[in-house]
């Protein structure tokens, strides 16, 4: 008598492995998702310490500006702007898009950064991304005096 897995056999075993293809897909997804929202959070943290540092520090941008005002990041949904500020007259540096599903749904405005850092200027204290994909949070937190800090626990939004 001949050994061999009969036709049922087959598709019990087939349909498991494609089951937990399915789930595994799904939570590889998800896991990317959230990978790009962190990445982007940690994106736009550089960007408002690179603000705050050139401010401090009065790197000019313009070597030809005679009343430096310091640097702007200003927050829209789907993007953030990097400005230099000569006589309170803000110039582009650089433009920053958000990734697809990824927006800023907290902190929209003028982040301010002043010369040396007196008295800087920020809309909010709080920015907050959200993935639309998976419906997930993360906040970044501003102080008054421009302490930027990260925190990439994800909540439900």
């Amino acid at each position: 008598m001949k050994k061999s897995f009969t036709l049922i056999e087959l598709l019990v075993v087939i349909s498991i492995v494609l089951i937990f293809l399915g789930v595994s897909l799904v939570q590889y997804n998800a896991y990317t998702e959230q990978t790009k929202l962190k990445n982007e959070e940690k994106k736009l943290v550089d960007v408002l310490e690179l603000a705050k540092k050139k401010a401090l520090s009065a790197d000019l941008f313009d070597r030809n500006c005679t009343n430096f005002s310091g640097y702007r990041v200003v927050i829209s949904s789907g993007s953030y702007l990097l400005s230099f500020g000569c006589a309170s007259d803000y110039s582009a540096v650089q433009n920053y898009n958000l990734t697809t599903n990824i927006t800023v749904t907290t902190g929209t405005g003028n982040y301010n950064f002043s010369p040396l850092m007196i008295n800087p200027s920020f809309i909010s204290n709080t920015i907050r991304l959200r993935n639309s994909s998976i419906s997930k949070c993360v906040n970044i937190s501003i102080s008054a005096i421009g302490i930027v800090e990260l925190n990439e626990t994800l909540i439900n939004c």
